[in-house]
């Protein structure tokens, strides 16, 4: 609530750890009108709301109080986590058709120099407000993956790029997973109903968890696996993206495939001793390339 850690800690312990938090906000309040009232009043000293003060000052303390909660309230409630719109095409995919939308930039903002800023739409609360406020409050514009590719990936975008005239990258890239990675298909089960894939990650499923899945399902090699294991199943390819590259057996991307979801050319994060794992953390972390 912007208030220091001193004193809500002197507020505690003169109002008692069972008060309210509306008790709290007025002691801390009334200190800080005093203070202010009084020059070097001591932080340490509870402020006497009876005998040295008048009723004048009194009704001031507790307007204060009123409204420093007010405004706390006020701050919370702008600072929520943004509303995010649905659907996530912010202003036109190349899968669907462009929509004239006006968008108002400060003046400050047009024209370049250009700047672009990328972030997880989902960021924590506040993290948006922030961003825009210091790149001349332009709106962030949201995005899902998914309406242009296999793979969903929700993102904002701070910038002043022009909007207008917007068209779409040829080839267009494969939008459900038998198109982006068609030799899975032959080995993919009915009761398996994805057709996309989850937000790209840092890091993969283990080679343990591939091979539980592999046991669990050679268990059933004449039916379909009970439900209670194809759950098991589901829950950890959507978590994971693992994809299904054999008979009961599942797989996690390989980097290369990741590259080609995410735009970038084949080895595009490949060679100067890059590892592995790096690969995956670096493509985890980067732009979605294939855009309008």
């Amino acid at each position: 609530m912007g208030y220091s850690k001193e004193e809500a800690a002197i507020a505690l312990e003169r109002c008692g750890r069972d008060c309210s938090l509306a008790e709290l906000t007025d002691f801390i309040c009334a200190a800080q009108m005093a203070r202010a009232a009084d020059g070097d009043y001591p932080l340490e000293v509870k402020p006497r709301l009876n005998g040295d003060y008048s009723n004048h000052k009194r009704r001031r303390l507790l307007e204060c109080s009123k409204q420093r909660r007010l405004e706390k309230r006020i701050l919370t409630e702008d600072d929520e986590t943004i509303r995010l719109p649905n659907p996530m095409i912010g202003f036109g995919v190349p899968t669907d058709s462009f929509r004239r939308v006006r968008r108002d930039i400060p003046e400050a903002a047009i024209g370049p120099p250009y700047f672009y800023y990328e972030n997880v739409a989902l960021a924590p609360k506040g993290v948006w407000t922030t961003i825009s406020r210091f790149l001349y409050d332009v709106e962030p514009e949201f995005v899902d993956s998914k309406y242009f590719c296999a793979a969903a990936r929700k993102r904002g975008y701070v910038h002043n790029l022009p909007i207008e005239n917007r068209f779409p990258l040829l080839p267009l890239p494969a939008r459900t997973i038998h198109e982006a990675i068609p030799l899975t298909k032959k080995w993919w089960p009915s009761w398996d109903s994805r057709t996309k894939l989850n937000c790209l990650q840092t890091c993969i499923g283990s080679a343990k968890l591939t091979e539980r899945i592999r046991k669990a399902l050679e268990e059933y090699p004449d039916s379909e696996p009970p439900m209670s294991i194809q759950k098991y199943v589901m829950d950890e390819c959507r978590k994971w993206n693992l994809v299904w590259v054999g008979r009961n057996k599942v797989a996690p991307l390989e980097p290369d495939e990741i590259e080609m979801l995410l735009g970038f050319p084949r080895n595009h994060t490949r060679g100067g001793g890059i590892s592995r794992t790096d690969r995956y953390k670096s493509l985890g972390n980067s732009f979605q390339v294939e855009r309008k």
